[in-house]
C-alpha cells in the first residue's frame, strides 16, 4: 500500500514592508547626512588641493563648478549606501520601503503641473520681494561651468546627483518612517522639508523658505503617489530649470 503524500502547510505571504519607527528612522537619517557631508569634506579636501585653491573661500569653492561637481558625485554612494543598510536591516526591499518605483501616469502629470505652477510663482514672489528669481549663487556655479568647460559635469551633479540622494534620505526614507508615528503625515512632511532646506545653507534664507515649500510639495506627492522616483523626477528638472534660468540671466539679461 502506498503512502499518501504528505500534506503542507501552505506558508502564508509576506506581510507589507514595515518601516521603522520615529526614532530609528531620525538615527539613520542623522548617519546617512553625517557620513554624506563628511564624505564630501574628504572629498573637498582632495579637490581643494587638485584645484590649487587652498586660499580661496568657502563661498568661492561652492560656487566653482568643477568643486561642486566632483564633491557632490563623488560623495553619492556614501549616504546611498547608510540608507541601504538600514532598509536590508529592516527586512525590506529597496523598491519597497523607498518608493523606487515609476509613477502612476496621472500622479506624473501632477507633479508635472504642481511644477508649472510652483516655479513661475515663487518666481513671482522673488521680484515682488526684491529679490532676483535666479539666486547669485546659482549664476555664478552656471558661468563657473560655462567659463571651465565643466558645465556638462555640473548639470549631472545637479539634475541627477543631488536629487538621487536627497529624495532618497528625505522623501525615500524618513518621511514614511516619521509619517507613521505620532507625529503624523502632515507633521513628516514638514519636518522633512525644513530639515531638507537647512541643508541648503549656501542660499539666503528668502531662498530657504521657498525651498520649504518645494518640500512640502515634494513629500505629499510622495505619500500620495507611493513614489521617490516621482519626486527624483521633479527634483531634478527643478535643478534643471534653476540652472537654465540662471543661463539665460548670464547670457542675455547681464
Amino acid at each position: 500500500m502506498s503512502e499518501a503524500p504528505a500534506v503542507t502547510r501552505p506558508t502564508a505571504p509576506a506581510g507589507p514592508c514595515t518601516p521603522w519607527g520615529v526614532l530609528a528612522s531620525l538615527a539613520w537619517g542623522v548617519a546617512a547626512i553625517a557620513t554624506w557631508l563628511g564624505a564630501q569634506i574628504l572629498i573637498g579636501d582632495t579637490v581643494v588641493e587638485w584645484l590649487d585653491s587652498g586660499n580661496v573661500g568657502i563661498a568661492q569653492l561652492a560656487s566653482d563648478a568643477r568643486f561642486v561637481s566632483l564633491v557632490t558625485i563623488g560623495a553619492v554612494l556614501v549616504p546611498l549606501a547608510v540608507i541601504a543598510i538600514a532598509v536590508r536591516l529592516a527586512r525590506c526591499s529597496l523598491s519597497e520601503y523607498l518608493g523606487l518605483h515609476w509613477p502612476a501616469r496621472g500622479y506624473l502629470a501632477i507633479g508635472l503641473a504642481v511644477l508649472a505652477v510652483l516655479i513661475p510663482l515663487v518666481d513671482l514672489v522673488s521680484m515682488l520681494a526684491g529679490h532676483a528669481m535666479t539666486p547669485k549663487f546659482v549664476t555664478d556655479l552656471y558661468s563657473s561651468g560655462r567659463d571651465s568647460g565643466w558645465l556638462p559635469l555640473l548639470v549631472i551633479s545637479l539634475a541627477v546627483a543631488a536629487p538621487l540622494v536627497e529624495e532618497t534620505v528625505f522623501r525615500g526614507f524618513l518621511l514614511p518612517g516619521i509619517a507613521a508615528s505620532r507625529i503624523g503625515a502632515w507633521g513628516a512632511i514638514l519636518l522633512t522639508s525644513v530639515t531638507w532646506a537647512v541643508l541648503h545653507a549656501q542660499y539666503h534664507p528668502f531662498y530657504l523658505a521657498q525651498i520649504v515649500v518645494l518640500g512640502i510639495a515634494f513629500g505629499w506627492l510622495r505619500l500620495k503617489s507611493g513614489s521617490t522616483t516621482l519626486t527624483m523626477i521633479l527634483h531634478g528638472l527643478l535643478n534643471l530649470v534653476s540652472l537654465v534660468q540662471a543661463a539665460i540671466v548670464v547670457e542675455w539679461l547681464s
